[in-house]
């Protein structure tokens, strides 16, 4: 039976055109534990068509991606078109290769043009040569009018437009993933008959992958794949006569079950010796095998290719063509979301405006009840009240039972009691030298506080100390002095006596604001690119990892760069906040610390595939950031253990740093100013190195 085996795979031979096109030899890639593929041994002869056939999971699409070099192989070696892929200076990936993925991989937002004149930039494709391959595409797959957006177009349609990327450079490789899934048989039928034509000038190969087993009897070469190695490969002919069948999917079905028989016995028999040594195709083929061959299997010859360094050079420095077709790409999807682009202009906005209306000012409509025990018109206790801010404490007169039963069921925020004899007392307490412990009680304010809110309770007391303050220049004019503090706060260094909370607060809020908003959006934008199969197909098409982080960082930059101008228009000339520094250091400072939020959302979205787990990491960070930099209260009050974290944060020093431009007029001679600076940049530096190596590692 082995003979005869050799003498039909021998009968079947075809003639080859030069080198494979694509030759896989114990070809080995896993996810962990789960091995994908197994020894497996592939070979895609040139000018000629290859269907690879098997069912879902069997990991065709993976070892598509390891072809055109967006996956690496664990173990093995692979040659595509003459040379390993990714090779520096190679064109895999890159235009020698068109790949349509399985995935629909479009951008939603763009036209069929759009579209296509997006990867014939990344192509280099000349106009006037996007412009000829558009038109005949068009007419070929018979696509809808150019100016249609992807997102109104049918599921055909839209794999019509996909297939139309992958063909638009006329590449020397062609690799379609399920290219005909959702087609009509009609197209399906146009389509495998272009096919045929591209590949009988011997210059493209194809290898295309395909549910419909009996469509790929129009392939030159079929390799039937299943858990991860080959069964057979060979001429579709070859195939149904070695298993006796008249169609190909029976075929393959028949090998399947040849396999799982040879699965059982191998595994009943594994300690035994003669297995190893048997040739019979039923009790011990080698799996990774495959029992049928087209093209003469000859070892892949592991060449040492030299690279001079220019070439070198040229593969790792990125390529201002990709990057901005690339960011031109982002703002155009941006341009077809007017409403999503503007609610993001204003974000910050609304943002800074709530935090400048709603943090720091003074509490209004402060309930407190007054138990006023003189009863005389002229008393003291009525003067001293009437200097009370009234526009933020609004006085009930109640009895003392009421009043105290009004602070406990939390009508009130605080009680103040005058004793009877105020009046008199506090007279005696100003004109004589030695007065009693009941006189000094007697002619004292009493005050209970509600103390379960910590800021309105502060407030009420400055309020009363001011109060009392005035009442006694009313009432001793020039004498005053003797009854006031003998601390005197003299005029302020930086600032004015008069700051409030908001303005300690806006320095850090703009910062933070910017930093996260830059944050969120990279993050999901990037990880949804990546889930649609967006970003493999810009790999494919030659764009690098580098090229696309600073692709996302132009285009962000852009972004972020509108709300910081309106968020500074706002803050300084609406809301009147205090500035004495330079306006380009300000601006110079958001811009970095919007950067530094785009690079951590650049790691976030390469080391997560999943849009919800990345928005949660995102905003896991939210709060210990908010809480630790300084922003909403300042790092001196913080444990030593933890103030180191603090100072390790992207924000800390930044914020000082915003706060010495804006309230001292500082600039970059003094080393809080310089030191915010530069930590920002240490941290932007850091974080797109670490997405870079995340993303080259995952690959």
């Amino acid at each position: 039976m082995h003979e005869k085996m050799k003498g039909d795979m021998e009968a079947s031979l075809a003639p080859t055109l030069g080198d494979p096109a694509i030759q896989c030899r114990d070809v080995c890639r896993s996810y962990g534990k789960l091995k994908v593929l197994n020894n497996l041994n592939l070979t895609v002869p040139q000018g000629q068509i290859y269907g690879l056939l098997g069912p879902s999971g069997c990991g065709k699409t993976t070892m598509l991606k390891c072809i055109v070099g967006t996956l690496t192989i664990s173990h093995g070696h692979i040659s595509v078109l003459g040379k390993p892929p990714a090779f520096p200076g190679h064109g895999v990936p890159g235009r020698m290769v068109g790949y349509m993925p399985q995935e629909l991989a479009l951008y939603n937002e763009f036209t069929i043009s759009n579209t296509l004149y997006f990867y014939g930039r990344i192509h280099g494709l000349t106009l006037r040569e996007t412009q000829a391959r558009i038109n005949f595409l068009v007419e070929f797959l018979d696509l809808p009018q150019k100016d249609r957006l992807v997102r109104n177009l049918s599921g055909g349609q839209k794999r019509r437009v996909s297939l139309a990327a992958a063909l638009l450079q006329n590449p020397e490789l062609l690799i379609l993933d399920e290219p005909t899934v959702g087609v009509d048989p009609v197209l399906r039928a146009k389509i495998w008959q272009h096919l045929v034509d591209i590949v009988k000038t011997g210059k493209v190969s194809v290898i295309i992958t395909t549910h419909y087993i009996e469509e790929a009897r129009q392939a030159n070469v079929v390799g039937l794949m299943r858990n991860g190695c080959l069964l057979a490969e060979g001429t579709p002919e070859a195939v149904m006569k070695m298993q006796n069948s008249t169609t190909l999917e029976h075929a393959f079905l028949q090998l399947c079950e040849t396999s799982d028989q040879t699965s059982v016995k191998q595994s009943s028999a594994s300690q035994d010796d003669v297995l190893g040594n048997s040739q019979s195709f039923e009790s011990g083929r080698d799996e990774s095998q495959p029992i049928l061959n087209n093209v003469t299997k000859t070892p892949l010859e592991v060449v040492t290719h030299t690279v001079d360094w220019k070439t070198r050079v040229r593969h790792v420095i990125p390529k201002w063509r990709n990057i901005t077709a690339l960011t031109v790409k982002t703002l155009l999807r941006m341009k077809r979301m007017p409403g999503a682009i503007c609610f993001q202009f204003l974000l910050p906005v609304i943002q800074m405006s709530l935090i400048c209306l709603c943090v720091g000012g003074d509490p209004k409509g402060i309930q407190v009840a007054v138990v006023n025990n003189e009863t005389s018109p002229l008393a003291f206790s009525q003067s001293l009240l009437s200097f009370l801010d009234n526009s933020s404490v609004e006085q009930v007169n109640l009895p003392h039972t009421e009043a105290f039963q009004g602070i406990y069921d939390g009508k009130y925020w605080a009680v103040i009691g005058f004793d009877q004899n105020f009046s008199n007392c506090i007279m005696k307490r100003m004109l004589m030298k030695n007065v009693s412990k009941e006189v000094i009680d007697g002619g004292s304010v009493h005050v209970w506080l509600d103390q379960t809110n910590t800021q309105i309770a502060m407030i009420l007391q400055k309020k009363l100390y001011a109060a009392f303050q005035d009442f006694v220049e009313a009432k001793l004019g020039s004498m005053s002095y003797k009854y006031a503090l003998p601390i005197k706060y003299e005029e302020a260094i930086y600032g004015s006596q008069n700051i409030d909370f908001t303005t300690f607060v806006m320095p850090g809020a703009v910062l933070s604001i910017t930093f996260y908003l830059a944050l969120g959006l990279t993050a999901l934008s990037f990880v949804l690119e990546r889930k649609e199969g967006l970003l493999d197909r810009c790999w494919v098409a030659g764009v690098s990892s580098l090229e696309t982080m600073l692709a996302h960082l132009f285009s962000q930059l852009f972004v972020i760069s509108v709300q910081i101008v309106l968020m500074l228009l706002f803050v300084l000339l609406v809301f009147k906040m205090p500035n004495e520094g330079s306006l380009v250091l300000i601006v110079l400072l958001i811009v970095l610390q919007g950067i530094t939020g785009i690079s951590f959302g650049l790691v976030i979205s390469a080391a997560i595939d999943d849009e919800q787990n990345a928005n949660q990491a995102a905003l896991g960070i939210f709060y210990p950031n908010l809480i630790m930099s300084g922003i909403i209260w300042p790092v001196e009050s913080i444990p030593y253990p933890l103030r180191y974290l603090s100072l390790a944060l992207p924000q800390t020093y930044a914020s000082q740093a915003l706060r010495c431009i804006m309230y001292r007029g500082w600039d970059l001679t003094h080393m809080m100013v310089w030191r915010g600076f530069v930590v920002t940049l240490g941290w932007n530096t850091f974080f797109i190195v670490v997405a870079t190596l995340i993303l080259k590692l995952r690959k």
